[in-house]
């Protein structure tokens, strides 16, 4: 029955027509018309539709040993503010196709480089919205998933990704927020062409990464298979060639929550042109693992990753040779439920990434290098807004052959992230 007609009803009883007369369709449509403009619509009613995401930004204050200063940031690729469009439809009893496009904000980006890098002097870089992901999906209880588009590759993060101690986000062994474009100072005081993020350079995808050498998304086809026993293996293929494979685990033993994953990338390509130009083809190697657990009485808790790059003696434009390299992580604490509020989490963690030499830091006449990240923080849960607020602290030091000594630099950052 139309709202007209509805109405109409209600004006030809004489107890209401004096009140409602014709204002009261008119009323009632125009109300719904405001809530209609307000609300998020799909565009049939077959497939769902879902927006979710967070807002995370940080102010970290900073001191390289001959200056300091505050800025305020976000936390970079893959991990900064963002919003999602899910999407899911039933094909058949066990077969569902789906969707999912991710919009993040790169206000604040601190792992951006080129022209405009956040370095110690320039406190801001906008990189405005990217488009991170966007793919489709066919599903099945049986067969598993077949994804085609941009996509988090198979072996994305599959270690960093085992950290479930609610900090994963906010601190990992990554320089997505970390400062890479920030200089050395030499024992001196001076500042030198050499970044931090030189010291954990990934040829892998030719950023500096630190950790997790294959964690930015790229177009591609993947395939998971249905979780068996709490395990599940993925395959991927991507253009100009890579391709990955992964397994990962996420369950509960004997009052323990479990996860581990282990993946290995693979990506060669003819002559390079681009950010990290070669002289030949690409040939690099990647292998990652990492697992957690954490004792569900006490709250105690362990995660530790390893990555180990092999690039096959690849030539760089500037003729020096591509290393092989590999770094360690290690994160300990205690999440416990002390307040109200949500779970409090206390932790330490150490990070080493050796020989990861980039191409400025070749070119300077570094010949081999371990820099060191230890650190640790606190992370205050609060439920009933899908909320974190947390404290962390880091200290960078490097031991770099062929250069001389460095200087340490501290970073100390409060945040915050929520969910919607």
């Amino acid at each position: 029955m139309s709202l007209s007609l509805a109405c109409a009803g209600l004006a030809d009883s004489p107890a209401y027509a004096a009140d409602l007369g014709s204002d009261c369709c008119a009323d009632l449509e125009e109300r719904i018309a405001d809530l209609e403009a307000t609300t998020a619509r799909k565009g049939n009613r077959r497939v769902s539709l879902t927006i979710s995401g967070y807002i995370a930004q940080e102010i970290t204050v900073w001191d390289d040993g001959v200056e300091s200063n505050a800025y305020i940031h976000g936390l970079g690729p893959t991990q900064a503010s963002h919003f999602k469009f899910n999407g899911k439809a039933t094909i058949a009893p066990g077969w569902s196709a789906g969707y999912m496009m991710r919009i993040q904000d790169l206000t604040g980006n601190a792992f951006g480089g080129g022209a405009g890098a956040i370095t110690q002097d320039n406190p801001f870089r906008n990189d405005g919205l990217n488009v991170q992901m966007s793919f489709w999906y066919v599903e099945s209880d049986t067969f598993g998933k077949l994804s085609v588009g941009r996509l988090a590759h198979a072996a994305k993060s599959a270690a960093m990704f085992t950290d479930l101690s609610g900090t994963q986000i906010i601190d990992n062994y990554t320089f997505l927020a970390g400062f890479p474009h920030f200089g050395l100072r030499d024992a001196n005081g001076a500042l030198s062409p050499v970044t931090w993020g030189q010291l954990g350079f990934c040829y892998t995808q030719g950023v500096p990464l630190g950790g997790d050498c294959n964690g930015i998304v790229m177009n591609g086809v993947r395939y998971d298979t249905p979780v068996f026993g709490g395990f599940m293996a993925s395959a991927s293929w991507g253009e100009d060639d890579f391709w990955e494979i992964a397994l990962r685990y996420a369950g509960e033993i004997a009052g323990f929550k479990l996860a581990f994953g282990a993946g290995y990338t693979e990506t060669t390509t003819e002559t390079v042109t681009g950010f990290v130009a070669t002289q030949a083809g690409k040939d690099s190697h990647f292998f990652q693992a990492g697992g957690y657990a954490e004792h569900l009485a006490t709250g105690l808790f362990l995660h530790g990753a390893y990555g180990r790059e092999t690039n096959n003696g690849t030539l760089l434009a500037n003729g020096f040779t591509q290393p092989d390299s590999e770094h360690y992580y290690v994160k300990a604490g205690l999440r416990r439920k002390w307040t109200p509020l949500g779970a409090t989490i206390v932790y330490g963690d150490y990070a080493a990434y050796e020989d990861q030499l980039g191409p400025v830091a070749l070119a300077a006449g570094a010949t081999g290098s371990t820099l060191e990240r230890f650190g640790g923080g606190v992370a205050q849960e609060i439920d009933a807004a899908a909320m974190t607020l947390y404290l962390k602290y880091q200290r960078y030091q490097a031991d770099v052959d062929g250069l001389g000594d460095f200087q340490d630099a501290d970073f100390v950052s409060f945040g915050g992230l929520i969910n919607f």
